[in-house]
């Protein structure tokens, strides 16, 4: 029976030690109030494109790993040879916790995995790191916790990617709107769409540019092969060149329609901006196109086009566009917004140091409670000898008691 009792209890003592950890033991900060992009300048992501670099890329793939723990089948082979089958120039393996050098030699790879083991899939990709991240927090997060994490990741990957963020809720509208420190986002994965917590990051002034992926967790099944893209404008197909389109702009989404022909996915030609007036040239006429800007308003619709204009006006602050075709592609070009004529200021981390060390402080106290909660939970031997002693002289003696 005690045995019994010590492990229910180690077991509590775990689960409240992660709980408070999480709770008590991580930074907190001040968020800046959102700020919507502004100023007398114009950032165009595509200036300094050429129509020619245009690379088709998968960043977030899963295989077989961890002995078959976590959700991934094949191998990291089957994943490369899948999508060089279908004219992609960069195709990334990112399973959980884990960098997988498998085509480490070649001058296309690309380090990346993904972070996260978390309920409610609060997920990262990191780009162009050597070393995983272990750190994270199991129970729902708080707006702490994310940031926390996406300061830990930045500080070792090169690109830090927020995957997912609508599913099971793992970044909520006014978190992004708060959160920093981060490149991407994960616009377009298969099993939701995320421009909602786009639109909210870009309407705090938040320069946050987006990815899309297949998230492929078996490359036999296809069910998600070659569903979401990113393309990249890069002149040599190497990492850096990618991180560096993907941090500036320089690059846009796709869902690939089922009748997509692989090879002639559209092509954004041209971006131009002649004083506030975009233009915008793509290399096949859409079906329908629209422009959304602050609070994902939509502010023009077109029809029958790949050759729009349109005057952006100070309260849109950022506009970006959507291309539809008839085939059920679609398009999702990065954002133009606003920025002061020095350039745009990316928002500071501010850390609440009073609130760390007080939470610090009470997460010890509690701790230190808890200890000795425990300490007075578990039957002392002596008085179990005793009990079993009694118990046995009782029944020696026919004693009853």
């Amino acid at each position: 029976m005690r045995i019994f009792i010590i492990v229910i209890l180690f077991f509590l003592t775990c689960c409240v030690g992660l709980f408070i950890n999480q709770e008590f033991f991580g930074k907190r900060y001040q968020f800046e109030k959102p700020i919507p992009f502004s100023g007398p300048a114009i950032y165009n992501p595509y200036k300094s494109i050429t129509t020619k670099n245009w690379v088709k890329c998968n960043f977030h793939a899963h295989t077989k790993v961890w002995l078959g723990i976590t959700n991934g089948h094949g191998t990291a082979k089957d994943i490369h040879a899948a999508y060089k089958d279908l004219h992609y120039g960069f195709h990334a393996v990112s399973n959980y916790h884990d960098i997988d050098t498998t085509e480490a030699g070649q001058p296309n790879y690309i380090s990346a995995y993904e972070h996260g083991y978390n309920y409610n899939k609060t997920h990262q990709l990191v780009l162009g790191s050597s070393e995983v991240t272990w750190l994270d927090y199991l129970f729902t997060q708080s707006i702490n916790n994310k940031q926390y994490i996406i300061e830990r990741l930045h500080q070792t990957g090169s690109v830090v990617i927020l995957n997912h963020p609508g599913l099971r809720k793992g970044y909520s509208t006014d978190e992004l709107s708060k959160l920093n420190g981060y490149d991407c986002m994960e616009v377009l994965n298969p099993s939701v769409i995320s421009t909602a917590g786009w639109d909210a990051a870009l309407s705090a002034g938040k320069q946050v540019f987006i990815v899309g992926d297949d998230d492929i967790h078996d490359v036999f099944s296809k069910d998600r092969l070659g569903q979401m893209c990113t393309f990249v404008n890069v002149s040599e197909n190497q990492a850096e060149n990618v991180f560096r389109a993907l941090k500036t702009g320089q690059s846009y989404g796709v869902v690939i329609g089922s009748k997509q022909q692989i090879d002639s996915i559209p092509r954004l030609q041209n971006l131009s901006l002649s004083q506030d007036t975009i233009s915008i040239q793509m290399d096949q006429s859409a079906k329908k196109v629209t422009l959304t800007g602050q609070n994902g308003r939509i502010l023009a619709h077109f029809k029958n086009t790949g050759d729009i204009k349109y005057v952006l006006r100070e309260n849109d602050h950022y506009v970006r566009a959507t291309f539809f075709y008839k085939n059920g592609t679609q398009v999702y070009l990065n954002p133009v917004f606003f920025i002061p004529k020095s350039g745009y200021i990316p928002f500071q981390l501010v850390d609440d140091n009073t609130e760390t060390l007080t939470f610090r402080l009470l997460g010890t106290i509690l701790i230190s409670v808890w200890l000795v909660l425990i300490r007075r939970l578990i039957p002392k031997k002596k008085k179990l000898m005793e009990r079993k002693l009694k118990s046995i002289h009782s029944n020696a003696f026919g004693i009853s008691e």
